[in-house]
């Protein structure tokens, strides 16, 4: 049972030994231990109590839960103490949060406090919303929700099974790169939810991706540009789905970037566009020239959103193409769904709006 004043460096450092496991208890926080396993796994506890009754709370992994910091170990071990000194007991409380605690109440945390910041944000909440737990923000259905749905199972009794039934559904109803994003999120979701303590292990180790999917190297010709440009017109879609496409091929920017573009982020007056970090592809501002065609294309979509705020009493939104309500953009999802409801067989012959699918 070391002792020591633990710091980063040994933190980074520490190993199991010979042994399976190797306790590391701080001497600056009565109680705080960083346990590392013989695989390098590195976790911090609170323990309290008497020799004989022993408690041994979890506070989190190291590094995702740093030493310092006001969110860190060393604070989190002094709440503990602080609790237990009141008169708590923090791993039974612990225990009747997980017994109590949802799929669906999970997967709300991680969007909030998790994937909050990442410029998918607005997809992995839609996916994982629609697949996994079957309720939205308010805690009410989802329409149309993933007959996989898993959201009222608790976090107790959760097994790699219920995870596998939600990403089969995806699989089954013949989504299979949606599958794959499924998992994924699942994944990263249940690896941070092992990290700060609401899960005890990562029941997606050793799961595989469900499909196996190939890097695609499909480019439009430039007269199936042409054909795809003249057969937009009689496409069955919305003018703003259009519009979006249009852009695509005059900017040659990443649809999920042309759908949620701001008005802020336009400068009319000197034709450019400037995607901001948080939704670039690099996390980087990147700054797009925009042509006639494309400030025209813009123009008559930004006229009739304002029209259409006039007519129905509120207030022009944000975004240049708004989604139903007008509460946030189009999904870039969205338009590959409106493109592949285009699709047509000639002759046995997949085709949307004249050319092969891409």
């Amino acid at each position: 049972m070391p002792k020591l004043e633990l710091t980063d460096k040994f933190c980074q450092a520490a190993k199991a030994g010979s042994g399976r496991k190797a306790d590391y208890f701080d001497t600056t926080v009565k109680g705080l231990v960083l346990r590392v396993s013989a695989g390098g796994q590195k976790t911090w506890f609170a323990v309290y109590g008497p020799p004989d009754k022993r408690q041994w709370l979890k506070l989190g992994t190291y590094p995702e839960t740093p030493l310092g910091t006001d969110k860190g170990a060393r604070q989190k071990a002094k709440d503990t103490r602080a609790s237990v000194q009141e008169g708590g007991d923090p791993v039974a409380a612990k225990k009747a949060h997980a017994a109590s605690m949802t799929v669906s109440d999970l997967v709300e945390s991680y969007l909030t406090r998790r994937a909050s910041s990442r410029r998918s944000v607005d997809e992995i909440a839609r996916r994982l919303r629609k697949n996994v737990s079957g309720y939205d923000a308010d805690g009410k259905k989802v329409e149309k929700a993933s007959s996989g749905c898993i959201g009222e199972v608790k976090l107790a009794d959760l097994h790699r099974r219920d995870i596998t039934k939600a990403i089969d559904a995806v699989k089954d109803r013949g989504a299979a790169v949606e599958a794959n994003r499924v998992f994924e999120d699942i994944r990263a979701m249940i690896r941070w939810g092992r990290g700060r303590g609401d899960l005890d292990n990562n029941l997606t180790e050793g799961m595989a991706r469900p499909t196996e999917t190939v890097e695609r190297d499909r480019v439009l010709t430039a007269d199936e540009i042409k054909t795809m440009w003249a057969a937009l017109p009689e496409a069955d879609r919305r003018e703003s789905t259009r519009r979006i496409l249009r852009l695509c091929l005059v900017t040659g920017q990443r649809v999920g970037e042309i759908a949620g573009m701001e008005h802020g982020e336009l400068d009319l007056t000197r034709d450019l566009w400037t995607i901001p970090a948080r939704r670039a592809k690099n996390g980087r501002d990147h700054i797009v020239p925009l042509c006639e065609m494309a400030i025209r294309i813009i123009g008559d979509q930004i006229a009739d959103v304002k029209a259409l705020s006039e007519r129905k009493g509120r207030a022009v939104p944000p975004f240049v193409f708004p989604g139903p309500g007008a509460r946030a953009a189009v999904t870039g999802a969205s338009v590959p769904k409106a493109v592949k409801r285009e699709e047509i067989s000639k002759r046995g012959v997949a085709m949307i709006m004249g050319i092969a699918p891409w």
